[in-house]
């Protein structure tokens, strides 16, 4: 019993030793490294620190450098636009890309101003030449071109041209002639007639090869036409100024003008001034062999 008894207490007294031993102090905590140290340089327009074993650098960038960096980034930006533009270029639908590159032009209206000279050849007697000799300045011609076109031969600088036109001339006598309606060239000598000329009218179709050179400074362009027309009569008359009367006589009749009428045409121009001259191969009376030479200027609108 004794030595149970004692066995107890030595247990009792190990137990309250372990409760009454205060708790290991806990580890202290690990010392802080010392800050490196810091060493701040100053060179202009860089900045030098030094922390630690390393060396930081800070360099400011000048306005100039930063307008340049702007500009340099603006490039980038148009080239990606223009490389952009160019891709839907290439992507757009090759209809509609054919439409834009056009191959003719149409437009409304040009107009021929000029004069009417006659020609004669040997085979007319003379007493009939001297008689239907004309006035140059007074014996007019203007044409009408309506929807001229200009189609383009793989260049705009080599084009046929064409239109519809409409043709009214004149011819004025030297010679006092008072014509024969119905009939060709049958006239009399009248002294009471004081202007003696005739008016004719054609619808016609030119078509010309036409070449231009490219825009020269302080000129503009050049060119040059060569090519043919025909046509047909659709209206002749005589006109009479008489002493004796006030009024003009006109007598809208047959006097024997051809009718068909075809011949050489040819333009040059040069920067502005626009000029045309057409030869009528085509006699200009049926039964004689005139031919009518009409020269003048072109406007082109």
């Amino acid at each position: 019993m004794k030595t149970v008894f004692l066995s107890l207490l030595l247990g009792i007294q190990m137990m309250l030793n372990a409760q009454v031993t205060p708790p290991p102090a806990p580890p202290s905590p690990p010392t802080p490294p010392e800050p490196p140290s810091m060493e701040k340089k100053e060179n202009g327009d860089t900045v030098k620190i030094k922390l630690g074993d390393r060396d930081i650098f800070i360099i400011e960038r000048k306005s100039e450098d930063k307008k340049s960096k702007k500009e340099n980034d603006d490039d980038d930006d148009d080239d990606k636009s223009i490389d952009r533009k160019h891709s839907n270029k290439e992507n757009i639908n090759p209809e509609k890309k054919h439409k834009k590159s056009k191959g003719a032009d149409v437009d409304f209206l040009d107009i021929d101003l000029g004069l009417n000279l006659l020609q004669s050849n040997k085979v007319n007697n003379e007493v009939l030449v001297n008689d239907l000799e004309n006035k140059p300045f007074s014996s007019w011609s203007w044409t009408l071109n309506f929807l001229p076109t200009k189609i383009y031969l793989g260049s705009k600088n080599v084009q046929l041209m064409t239109s519809l036109g409409w043709r009214i001339g004149e011819l004025t006598f030297k010679e006092k002639l008072s014509f024969e309606p119905n009939q060709t060239l049958v006239y009399t000598k009248d002294d009471k007639v004081k202007v003696s000329s005739m008016d004719f009218q054609h619808l016609q179709i030119p078509l010309m090869l036409y070449f231009q050179s490219n825009k020269i400074k302080g000129l503009g362009r050049i060119g040059m036409g060569v090519g043919g027309y025909a046509g047909v009569l659709v209206h002749q008359e005589s006109e009479v100024r008489r002493e004796d009367v006030r009024r003009k006589i006109e007598t809208e009749e047959d006097f024997g003008f051809n009718t068909y009428r075809y011949g050489l045409s040819s333009r040059i121009d040069i920067g502005t001034l626009k000029f045309y001259a057409n030869y009528d191969l085509s006699p200009t009376w049926e039964k004689n062999d005139f031919r009518t030479l009409e020269c003048g200027i072109w406007l082109d609108f």
